[in-house]
């Protein structure tokens, strides 16, 4: 049962301090969280890759009719 409550809690033993800790969140997690709560976030950032694509995708496009021109 101790096992169950250590991996639901993530409680560590500490051996350099002798005591059990709670150890400190990453900051990927903070943001995987604060992602996940707010969805305004989630849908700028999936909004902004899908328009970078976009870009990239239209660039690559002007690019091959700029070669085509240029070589007739």
């Amino acid at each position: 049962m101790d096992y169950a409550k250590d991996e639901i809690f993530h409680i560590r033993y500490n051996s350099q301090v002798n005591r059990l800790q709670i150890p400190k969140e990453k900051w990927t997690s903070k943001w995987a969280k604060k992602i996940k709560k707010n969805k305004w976030i989630s849908l700028i950032i999936a909004l902004f890759l899908l328009f970078s694509c976009f870009n990239f995708f239209f660039i690559y496009q002007f690019m091959q009719i700029l070669q085509q021109g240029i070589l007739k």
